[in-house]
């Protein structure tokens, strides 16, 4: 009985873990106001980095089809002329809080920090980070740099992800078959993964995922591969928004330590009601949805299986099993979960 009461006490506790979720959406950020002062943002307290001036707030919110983060709120701004010059750079943290926990790099555990962005086609032509974990309350120590350019005729936008280097890129035009492009929304999911051991631990940047795809399964990822020290077990985390000469609005972003919470909103990777809120769940084979609209389903390696309209039950003769369901409702929402047939 004291096993039972552990392991249940346990599964608790990792499922309560998981399921927390930091959010940023500048909802009720003054428009045309400063970031920093609002919500607990701050200018870094490195003097090099607390030059030029605050990321301004602007209204509207960015999209991408199935994210969670999507279309919620409003952006914070990058100038693509503040920190241009290493005169004018300036980096703006947020420690990330779970109520009253801050979040901390645990043995074993991923971090994930999702954001929507919309990089300009104006922005510097060589590389320039604009997002990046933060380790330190006092100075700064980043980890996780993501770099964005753009083209010399600004037609083309190429993404890089490094630990911590200025140099050694991993750069996104290594992906076979992937083409970016300035001036439209990007999903990028960068990850923290903390590995037993010292000057070890993985970052992983995914850029544009399939979000009816497993975390395992997306194919358009970056692997640093940069050798740089680890953020402490005790180091309190958080983001920041850098300007360094890539103009962009970022906004959607959503900090946790699981995948299908971070981008899907889903605690435990499998849709279940919610009163108001979810719009998808399942009664032995049938798909029940709070709305009229049209149902796709795909297998988890992607295959579509079933395309139908529904007026809010849809039967099906799938076997048992885990599925991807998007539901596209009749306001023209999307959403897209992972359900279980019995």
């Amino acid at each position: 009985m004291k096993k039972l009461i552990l392991l249940l006490s346990l599964c608790v506790a990792i499922f309560t873990a998981n399921a927390q979720i930091f959010t940023e959406y500048f909802q009720t950020a003054p428009i045309g106001g400063n970031l920093e002062g609002y919500n607990d943002w701050y200018v870094s307290l490195k003097s090099s980095e607390a030059n030029g001036v605050s990321p301004k707030i602007a209204e509207g919110a960015l999209f991408y089809t199935g994210y969670a983060g999507s279309n919620i709120g409003n952006v914070a701004v990058l100038d693509s002329v503040v920190g241009a010059t290493s005169a004018t750079q300036r980096i703006s943290t947020k420690i990330v809080k779970f109520g009253s926990d801050t979040l901390k790099a645990v043995v074993g555990e991923k971090i994930y920090a999702a954001f929507l962005a919309n990089i300009s086609s104006h922005s510097y032509r060589s590389y320039r980070d604009f997002f990046t974990y933060e380790g330190s309350k006092t100075s700064s120590m980043t980890r996780g740099r993501v770099f964005a350019k753009v083209s010399t005729d600004g037609s083309e936008l190429f993404i890089a992800v490094t630990k911590n280097s200025s140099s050694e890129y991993v750069e996104s035009s290594s992906i076979p078959g992937l083409t970016l492009y300035p001036d439209v929304n990007h999903l990028f999911v960068l990850v923290y993964e903390t590995i037993d051991g010292s000057s070890n631990d993985i970052i992983t940047l995914y850029i544009d995922p399939d979000l009816t795809k497993s975390e395992a399964e997306q194919t358009n990822k970056l692997v640093a591969t940069d050798s740089q020290t680890d953020y402490s077990a005790t180091a309190g985390l958080g983001i920041n928004l850098r300007q360094r000469g890539i103009g962009a609005q970022v906004g959607g972003i959503r900090v946790g330590k699981s995948w299908d919470k971070v981008l899907l909103d889903i605690p435990n990777a499998v849709n279940t009601p919610k009163n108001g809120s979810t719009t998808i769940w399942t009664s032995g084979k049938n798909i029940m949805t709070n709305n009229k609209g049209t149902i796709k389903i795909f297998n988890l390696t992607g295959a579509e299986l079933i395309s139908a309209k529904t007026d809010g039950c849809l039967t099906t003769n799938l076997s048992k099993g885990l599925y991807i369901v998007r539901f596209n409702n009749v306001d023209g929402k999307t959403t897209v979960s992972k359900i279980s047939l019995n």
